[in-house]
């Protein structure tokens, strides 16, 4: 049935024996429908009604009541037992919660004079002109007393007049439970009713309605005194209707809300039984056509079916799926050539996916080799080749290179990525005019240069020529065997991935020489400083090395020890702009010239600052001869406000100053220059680096960065003289 030809014939038949029990089931229902929701609307409707008189007759018989005690209570004062007293009890429990008498004089405030007869102490009502004047003509006035977190209290205020001794008013407070019972006992059959009084709280509800439901019933009560609505909630939907009590003209009150509400589901039960009814013919009646009409259905469409959800599942990408049919007729031979088409499909799908993740990774690769493996590892799982190696021309462009295969780059002297080729004049001219790829197999002029990588049954090479302005940048070969089979796609695929190499093998070149370039600019600038002073001739070469061998000790990452080597070779720049007079100078610095010297890290930071690529290493320029103690300059920084390579570049400078000769002095030992490092670790120098420090001077193999006549390698910034 998920075939839309199956559901069209299903539904045919269905519809012509469904079509006039279901208009006339439907005409009938919406009928009923329409009825019982205007009978309960109109039972809703008489039900708030009714609880409003009885509200209303409720409030009068207390106002009675209360008279009643009113009088009882004045024709008794100053007697605490009797019987209007006992009567007073009786009432207040089943009526009211407290009464109290205001005298007058005593304003409308709480206190000033306030008796309270019984029960808990009441407010006294707002103090309004219309409240005074409607007390005054003899009636009761209503009012409600919000108190958050707990039910509001209804109080019923009324004037003393008559009998009462004295003049004044009664407040009483109206049981909540006695105005439950006044709803309760006007409360129709299956109606929930809530009743809000004039602030919208809650005074009596038979069933919880939504918080939702009471918010929309208060937003538009102000414009009609009634009305009605419906309320969807979780399962079912509520009719309710709602209507004001009219409190205003009897007891000076805001109007009340009686909310009536019915669940629909309890409405329009009458309907279950005859929808029951229909339902069951329905069914029986399709019942009855599917036993017709499937039978067909399933003999012609079965196979379409099938077909169909290979083909979705091939549009999700599940090119793994295959179609069984064996129906002996066309049907069965369009499944098979469904089979042969998914199988290309997915082959032809892994070799794009397969392609662009090489690619992607290729063109990120920033180093010659890792861009040449990173082809070799991955190359074979879309060329169908026994072996894959790759040529990678020297860049002297003297015709020599280095074989990689698969696996190179281990360290093993027999890898062939350790062993150089050379090509000839006529060879390379060859692979750069050639406008395919050629074949080598026994006898062919480049055998020769790929003896190193021949053997395990591989019978001929492909070599797919890789061309960068013209000139050879590689040669990727593809080596198959006996029973390899070459296909076109191999070769357009591996062109694909060849092109990318070509640009990310001109990237990287472009990037090694950027780096060269950038190292030699470096260290001409340092030695350029280090010039202006024959005394400081190496300086920056040399802390440099010895702040690399500690930052290497600390476990520094390759990006801080790039940096802390650029700062090194930097850090005295800001020495150009010192006169030689003061540098040279072999007495003792005056106050004015020592702030000369002082000035030296600003300048190097004011040097560097236009160039973006040295913005991280200011911190190391400016800060390399503040002090762990806050006694150095320019800025007094102490402990960790000072930035790690400074402070490791700190002890690395004043080491190679200690053990080197300067006019105003000869230099120290180098035990001698290792004991002043340690001494003052903690006050000049961060105890860390220090204890890293003389680690590198106990550590043995490490002891040609101490000596002045040595080369000192640095990691990844070739080698420099000490």
């Amino acid at each position: 049935m998920r075939s839309v030809v199956a559901k069209r014939i299903f539904g045919l038949f269905i519809l012509c024996a469904l079509l006039p029990i279901g208009c006339l089931a439907v005409l009938s229902l919406r009928e009923m429908s329409i009825n019982l929701k205007e009978q309960s609307h109109q039972h809703m409707h008489q039900a708030g009604k009714q609880i409003s008189v009885a509200v209303l007759e409720g409030f009068s018989f207390l106002r009675a009541e209360m008279e009643s005690l009113a009088l009882s209570y004045g024709s008794h004062m100053g007697k605490s037992t009797g019987g209007p007293l006992e009567e007073m009890h009786q009432l207040r429990q089943n009526h009211f919660l407290g009464l109290t008498f205001f005298p007058d004089g005593s304003g409308f405030s709480e206190g000033s004079g306030a008796e309270t007869v019984f029960g808990t102490p009441c407010l006294p009502p707002p103090r309004t002109e219309a409240l005074r004047k409607h007390l005054a003509s003899g009636q009761a006035a209503v009012f409600v007393q919000r108190v958050f977190g707990v039910p509001s209290r209804v109080h019923m205020a009324l004037a003393s007049r008559g009998m009462m001794a004295g003049r004044g008013f009664w407040v009483g407070e109206i049981h909540p439970k006695h105005l439950r019972e006044i709803v309760e006992n006007a409360l129709p059959a299956q109606v929930d009713v809530t009743l809000l009084d004039s602030s919208g709280e809650v005074v009596y509800s038979s069933r919880l309605l939504p918080k939702t439901v009471v918010e929309r019933v208060g937003a538009v009560v102000g414009q009609a005194s009634s009305g009605q609505f419906e309320w969807d909630r979780e399962g079912d939907t509520l009719l309710v209707n709602y209507r004001s009590i009219f409190l205003k003209v009897g007891f000076l009150a805001e109007d009340w809300i009686v909310i009536a509400s019915q669940s629909k589901a309890d409405a329009f039960a009458p309907m279950t039984n005859i929808t029951r009814t229909f339902v069951l013919i329905a069914v029986l009646t399709i019942l009855v056509v599917s036993l017709f009409s499937i039978g067909q259905i399933r003999r012609s469409l079965v196979p379409l079916a099938k077909l169909q959800e290979g083909t979705q599942n091939i549009t999700r990408g599940d090119f793994e799926s295959r179609v069984e049919v064996k129906s002996g007729d066309e049907f069965e031979e369009l499944a098979n050539s469904f089979n042969i088409m998914s199988e290309r499909l997915r082959r032809e799908f892994h070799a794009l996916t397969e392609t662009g993740r090489i690619v992607r990774s290729v063109l990120t690769g920033l180093e010659k080799e890792k861009i040449v493996k990173t082809v070799l590892s991955n190359m074979q799982s879309i060329v169908s080749c026994d072996m894959v190696a790759f040529f990678l021309m020297d860049s002297g462009g003297n015709g020599t290179a280095r074989i990689y295969t698969d696996g190179s780059g281990s360290g093993n002297p027999a890898d062939p990525g350790q062993t150089p080729v050379v090509f000839t004049r006529e060879e390379l001219q060859k692979l750069e005019t050639t406008d395919g790829s050629p074949i080598v197999e026994s006898g062919d002029e480049f055998l020769r240069l790929l003896a190193p990588i021949s053997g395990d049954g591989v019978l001929r090479f492909v070599l797919l020529p890789l061309l960068h302005k013209e000139s050879l940048a590689g040669v990727l070969a593809m080596g198959y065997g006996p029973g390899s089979i070459q296909v076109w796609e191999d070769l357009l695929r591996a062109r694909q991935i060849g092109d990318q190499v070509v640009v990310a093998l001109a990237n990287a070149g472009l990037l090694e020489e950027l780096a060269q370039f950038n190292r030699g600019a470096m260290t001409a600038l340092a030695r350029a400083v280090d010039a202006k002073s024959p005394w400081t001739l190496g300086h920056s070469e040399r802390v440099t090395a010895l702040s690399l061998a500690i930052g290497r000790e600390m476990g520094l990452t390759a990006k801080e020890l790039d940096m802390l080597h650029r700062g090194g070779m930097l850090h005295d720049i800001g020495k150009i702009g010192i006169p030689g007079s003061i540098l040279d100078k072999p007495d003792k610095l005056t106050e004015k010239e020592f702030a000369i010297i002082q000035e030296h890290p600003g300048k190097g930071a004011r040097i560097l600052e236009p160039i973006p690529a040295f913005q991280e290493i200011i911190p190391i320029v400016t800060q390399h001869h503040e002090r762990f103690n806050g006694k150095g300059y320019p800025r007094g920084l102490s402990g960790e406000a000072i930035y790690l390579g400074a402070r490791i570049l700190a002890v690395a400078d004043v080491y190679d100053a200690l053990t080197s000769d300067r006019p105003y002095r000869v230099a120290l030992r180098p035990e001698e220059a290792f004991s002043y490092i340690v001494e003052n670790a903690g006050m000049q120098f961060d105890p860390a680096v220090a204890q890293n420090f003389r680690k590198i001077n106990l550590r043995e193999e490490a002891t040609s960065i101490f000596r002045k006549d040595r080369p000192v390698s640095i990691a990844g910034h070739g080698t420099i003289t000490k």
